[in-house]
């Protein structure tokens, strides 16, 4: 129950900053590009040597640390397969996050003049980030059905991944917005905290499945 538990924690977080609307100013900035997801984790793993090597070959180090030291107490000690499945953990998070963003109704009225076909190209993003968030959440527990933290199915993760790579999935809803909000940075942005968990990810998942 660890894992569920970490899951309705963040997202409590989550709806709490939003609804006050103070999200930079109340939670300690402890994860840069990863965005107030993650925000709130501990940083002690971030210093720690293993986990350090362990996310040196990935595109996004410091992500990579970020993304597993939100499990301090669970990574220290932690073999590398059980480092890629709180990763991964971190990574379904953040996707159900940028999904929840994804929404044609909070894109309406974030952008009232969106057109019926803007609309329905951010109603097909928010089905594959929220489709992909849950399957990749639903790979985070056990073929046993643990669902301690880092107890992941990694070969089915990698599998994933990879059916998705050759899908040429994008993990973000950029081809959806009109031209002049493009440069608005958001968790559906080109390279938003999601797309870039996902390519860290692979590479881990890659490196513990071979």
């Amino acid at each position: 129950m660890a894992r569920l538990f970490t899951i309705i924690s963040s997202f409590a977080v989550l709806l709490l900053l939003s609804d006050v609307g103070m999200a930079v100013e109340t939670a300690p900035i402890a994860l840069g590009d990863l965005g107030t997801a993650v925000e709130t984790a501990p940083k002690a793993a971030v210093g720690d040597a293993n986990v350090k090597r362990f996310c040196a070959e990935t595109p996004y180090p410091d992500v990579c640390a970020d993304m597993i030291a939100r499990y301090d107490d669970e990574c220290k000690g932690a073999d590398d397969k059980k480092l890629a499945g709180m990763a991964a953990l971190t990574t379904a998070t953040l996707l159900l996050k940028a999904s929840a963003d994804a929404s044609p109704g909070v894109q309406k009225q974030r952008y009232p003049d969106l057109t019926k076909a803007d609309e329905e190209c951010f109603e097909t993003c928010y089905k594959e980030l929220t489709n992909g968030g849950e399957k990749l959440d639903n790979l985070c527990t056990s073929k046993e059905g643990s669902d301690d933290i880092g107890m992941a199915q990694l070969p089915e993760i990698r599998s994933f991944i990879k059916e998705n790579n050759g899908a040429h999935a994008q993990w973000n809803c950029d081809r959806c917005r009109p031209a002049n909000d493009k440069k608005t940075p958001d968790d559906v942005s080109k390279k938003n905290d999601a797309e870039k968990a996902m390519a860290v990810l692979d590479v881990l998942v890659n490196k513990v499945t071979k």
